[in-house]
């Protein structure tokens, strides 16, 4: 068993000489909350040498504000001026590139009188190699609902490795998190990555909220670039959502033999008729009487065409949903009670809950045989 907590080199923008991040243009704030969950600080995200594509990567909020300063600042790799890099933008991050083939232990920016240092990360994917790796980013979340989570699709898809993204946590340590992603059955990885960076706004506080959150794309894709170059295949999805496959076939097997190697599917909303804090995974068996469906996710092979692009929480940076149709095989029951309500109040019993689902409850009784097992918090 392998696991371990690891860092960001994360660097916060010098206000004096930097100023602030400043706002998309398509965000316009309706409550002074805003402020309090926007990231208008954070200048450096992490930074990644990639020995096997020869390249730095500088991974970064979107600049907006900082942006002239940060391309006029001149650049240091171990001590040895470098050119400038490559800048590639995206819709919720950036990406300063460089060329670099020999390992690199440290970056400095120097802008005017301001020298800023970044340690550098060394990719390790072996680590993840050859794994089927379940993902996903928690605040607060009950370390029994992240047991279960992991739980259920180490039964149902063979999931053998995990890494959560720790946002700050206060409920538990990083340690603690990453003790119960150790003691889930069957994982022979089971790491954490720690992230304190705001997540972005949520709910009314503005229009165009979307534009305006940095945190889980970055997040995404540090951990791909750093971690899963040669993982088998990758599942991001939250600690509410369970992987379901009507006819029990893995979804890493499945992404593994799609042409494209990724597959995007649908959700469908599930409830329980106890309101208890205690709620797990294994009591929402009601369905949607609504049938309001649910964002849908993904699964992806890192080492692919499209595993190399920019991930994204709900699809891909430059792919069209539409060209990739929902699997037909593999859809996803999204809990509506395993959750700290920190988006919107889901507490108590929906409206829109239905019946019992018969199929969901086979499920269920699949994925958590044992439900005593598991660490309440």
């Amino acid at each position: 068993m392998k696991s371990t907590i690891h860092k960001l080199s994360s660097i916060t923008a010098p206000k004096h000489s930097f100023g602030t991040r400043g706002l998309p243009p398509q965000t316009k704030i309706n409550d002074p909350k805003f402020w309090d969950m926007y990231d208008n600080d954070t200048l450096i995200f992490d930074c990644v040498w990639q020995a096997k594509q020869g390249r730095l990567r500088l991974f970064v909020p979107k600049l907006f504000g900082f942006k002239k300063k940060l391309m006029a600042s001149k650049f240091v790799l171990d001590g040895t001026s470098s050119p400038k890099p490559k800048l590639r933008q995206y819709r919720q991050c950036d990406i300063l590139e460089f060329q670099v083939s020999e390992p690199v232990k440290e970056l400095a920016i120097c802008a005017d009188d301001e020298m800023l240092t970044v340690p550098v990360h060394q990719t390790t994917p072996d680590r993840f190699a050859g794994k089927n790796v379940i993902y996903t980013k928690v605040q607060n979340d009950d370390l029994s609902w992240i047991y279960d989570w992991g739980l259920a699709h180490h039964r149902n898809h063979g999931a053998d490795a995990v890494l959560v993204t720790n946002n700050a946590s206060t409920a538990y340590t990083s340690d603690e998190l990453r003790a119960t992603l150790a003691s889930i059955p069957g994982m022979t990885v089971a790491d954490v990555l720690e992230s304190p960076q705001r997540h972005g706004p949520v709910g009314n506080v503005c229009r165009g909220t979307g534009w305006a959150k940095f945190q889980q794309v970055l997040c995404l894709n540090v951990c791909r670039d750093r971690f899963f170059g040669e993982a088998r295949a990758v599942l991001a999805i939250d600690v509410d959502e369970l992987v379901a496959s009507r006819d029990g076939t893995s979804i890493f097997d499945a992404t593994m033999q799609a042409r494209m190697k990724y597959i995007r599917f649908g959700g469908e909303w599930r409830y329980a008729s106890l309101t208890e804090a205690d709620l797990r995974h294994a009591d929402h068996i009601l369905t949607d009487d609504a049938q309001v469906p649910c964002n849908s996710k993904y699964c992806i092979v890192p080492d692919s065409f499209l595993g190399r692009t920019l991930w994204s929480v709900h699809s891909l940076e430059h792919v069209n949903r539409r060209v990739f149709s929902p699997h037909k095989n593999f859809y996803m029951l999204h809990c509506h009670g395993i959750n700290t309500s920190w988006k919107k109040d889901r507490s108590g019993l929906s409206h829109r809950a239905g019946p019992p689902d018969p199929e969901t409850k086979a499920f269920m009784e699949t994925s958590f045989a044992h439900p005593s097992i598991g660490t309440k918090q």
